[in-house]
């Protein structure tokens, strides 16, 4: 239930998310918060050529919480999954070891056990070759049946534990990647109401044959490595079980 809503949550964001929306009225105080930049010569050359003033600065920081904020709720609607992903790495390692083993086990036994054996035992002198051939199968089949029985179990606990792993990893890079977008989209949005602000600026500012055309303002937010950072080693050592499974699916295909 609290993932769907997070995810509900994200996909609103996705289509309405904004640090303000450029409506017409929007517009309107944007152009006024410009003009009135402008006659105080804001905003102001820095020492770095950049251009800049409380305003565009507030903007700014207005992007880096919302995009600090969206990926804290990522992080807690995640907490459980990258907790999982990690337990079922751990599990898939040891289970392919276990049914390594298994296999070499089975192997060896059957490598013991040789060919058909039609020797007869005490009471089977009156018993067909046929018949004493069946009963040293079935005899065989029962020595074998829990080594094979093993082997069957920790194939499809590997299978089903790869299948979950999948799943879970890809979801985690779709979340991740809807969060990306979504910040992407509110950026860009933020840049056009930079540049409404910015055109009307120019009209009043006295400095504005030398100032560039539009406002050349590094817009970044720090989240996204912060919450990718304490994740990184996880996922890529994910990344290196996946490529191992695809391998092995290729190989028995």
């Amino acid at each position: 239930m609290k993932n769907n809503k997070l995810r509900t949550f994200r996909i609103s964001k996705l289509r309405k998310g904004k640090v303000k929306g450029v409506g017409f009225f929007e517009g309107i105080r944007l152009k006024i918060a410009g003009r009135i930049d402008g006659s105080r010569n804001l905003p102001r050359e820095c020492g770095d050529a950049r251009w800049i003033s409380p305003y565009l600065d507030r903007e700014v920081r207005s992007y880096d919480e919302f995009s600090s904020r969206m990926w804290g709720h990522l992080q807690i609607e995640e907490e459980d999954e990258y907790a999982r992903l990690g337990e079922l790495m751990d599990s898939l390692v040891h289970t392919r070891s276990q049914l390594k083993s298994a296999e070499a086990d089975l192997a060896a036994a059957l490598s013991r056990e040789g060919g058909v054996d039609t020797s007869r035992k005490h009471g089977e002198s009156k018993l067909t070759e046929a018949q004493v051939t069946a009963r040293r199968a079935n005899e065989r089949a029962k020595r074998l049946a829990p080594l094979r029985s093993r082997v069957s179990t920790l194939q499809s606990k590997l299978v089903a534990e790869a299948d979950e792993f999948s799943a879970l990893r890809n979801k985690i890079i779709e979340d991740n990647n809807s969060t990306r977008m979504i910040c992407a989209r509110v950026k860009d949005h933020l840049l056009q109401r930079m540049d409404v602000y910015w055109n009307s600026a120019l009209l009043k500012h006295s400095e504005n044959a030398r100032m560039p055309a539009v406002p050349s303002i590094e817009v970044t937010s720090h989240a996204e490595g912060v919450y990718m950072e304490p994740h990184k080693a996880l996922m890529q050592r994910a990344e290196l079980i996946s490529q191992s499974l695809s391998k092995e699916e290729k190989e028995a295909a």
